[in-house]
């Protein structure tokens, strides 16, 4: 057909070239940002070469949560940004925001605990927190460079919710057209409102996520007991349990404590905070890091998994204090699991006498350590 390769012929008459026409957004869904807190102090501990693969996993597994219903929108650096049109469902949506959570603390404990860099900083991942935001409306895709945007007025309003003033670290702030979730996720909700000069005034209700950081906790805690361990090294301390469990608390007197140990140091989180890292260097040069998996007050017991363990690589460490008719009785349970099969019993063997002669001269040195504070007249807190 004549002139049907010109330029004019793909152009409507009344609409010179160049002239860009408007498009309506038919598309609509809701939208997720997922961002990590603290990365860019992180990533000065880290470096560049470490913080890229800690992220790297980070966001990956975040993005691995129901992959099939959430697209992926967008990586800006620290925040993962992933949309859905079928999602409708509040309590699906909230259940989603939790799954996304979990996996990220499941990482963080899969970083610390499975790395072999002893920088420090690496261990201070723990550090890292997690904050959501959650909006709906009408958007479109766009190619840009062969990559695919997600944009809109509403995609915009979500991304501009980042910067709000909600004095809580982790937390889920749902704008005012996803309250519904807020309301199914079962958490008290706080009002809040920003005014933005491009924006005006949003108004959004934001749920914090300790209670579900808790929760994550509690499900995965475990205690060892003398039945399910592969060493045991129990003490009659003549000291009530109140003084005996608050100096197991007290890294900075480890050194005193326990024969072999030269420092102790917790990295990130409190001695009394499942997911806390903390970091022992003994005197033979081994440099072992302490995860806390657990931690019951009320029993006075708490779990650590150790990692940095000279052939054996992890194992687990649970502590505990109880009354005894004596005054306390101490004890110290190691479950050993080699990251490495090991065929020779007798090395087998020999690895968990030199795990049972180690913790016969902790529990020693805590006794003489605990008794001589009692008969001091030490007070308890």
């Amino acid at each position: 057909r004549a002139g049907s390769n010109s330029p004019n012929s793909r152009t409507p008459a009344n609409r010179p070239r160049g002239q860009l026409t408007s498009v309506r957004l038919v598309r609509h869904g809701i939208f997720v940002l997922a961002d990590i807190g603290g990365y860019t102090t992180f990533l000065s501990d880290v470096g560049v070469e470490h913080g890229k693969e800690i992220t790297s996993h980070l966001l990956n597994g975040m993005f691995e949560v129901d992959s099939d219903a959430w697209q992926l929108g967008n990586v800006e650096g620290d925040c993962l940004f992933v949309y859905s049109e079928d999602a409708d469902d509040p309590a699906v949506v909230f259940m989603y925001l939790r799954r996304v959570y979990e996996r990220f603390r499941e990482s963080l404990e899969e970083i610390v605990t499975g790395s072999t860099c002893q920088c420090g900083a690496c261990n201070r991942s723990g550090d890292l927190t997690l904050k959501f935001i959650v909006h709906r409306g009408e958007f479109d895709v766009e190619r840009i460079a062969g990559q695919q945007h997600v944009i809109g007025h509403d995609v915009v309003v979500a991304h501009r919710l980042l910067k709000n003033s909600v004095p809580i670290r982790e937390y889920a702030l749902l704008s005012s057209a996803m309250s519904d979730v807020a309301a199914a996720s079962g958490l008290a909700t706080i009002d809040g409102v920003e005014t933005y000069d491009d924006l005006g005034s949003v108004d959004y209700v934001y749920v914090d996520l300790a209670e579900v950081r808790a929760d994550f906790h509690r499900r995965r805690a475990v205690f060892l007991s003398e039945a399910d361990a592969d060493v045991v090294a129990t003490v009659e301390i003549e000291a009530p349990p109140e003084l005996v469990w608050d100096v197991t608390k007290n890294l900075d007197q480890g050194s005193e404590m326990f024969p072999t140990l030269v420092k102790a140091e917790t990295l990130t989180g409190s001695v009394e905070e499942p997911g806390s890292v903390h970091t022992c260097l003994h005197g033979d040069g081994m440099h072992l890091v302490h995860y806390r998996v657990a931690y019951d007050p009320v029993s006075r017991r708490a779990t650590d998994r150790l990692t940095g363990v000279p052939v054996v690589g992890r194992m687990l460490q649970t502590w505990e204090v109880q009354p005894s008719p004596a005054g306390t009785r101490f004890s110290f349970f190691y479950a050993v699991r080699q990251d490495d099969e090991i065929d020779d019993p007798e090395l087998q063997q020999a690895i968990i006498d030199t795990i049972r002669e180690h913790a016969r001269g902790d529990v020693d040195g805590l006794k003489a350590f605990c008794e001589d504070d009692h008969a001091n007249g030490l007070p308890v807190d």
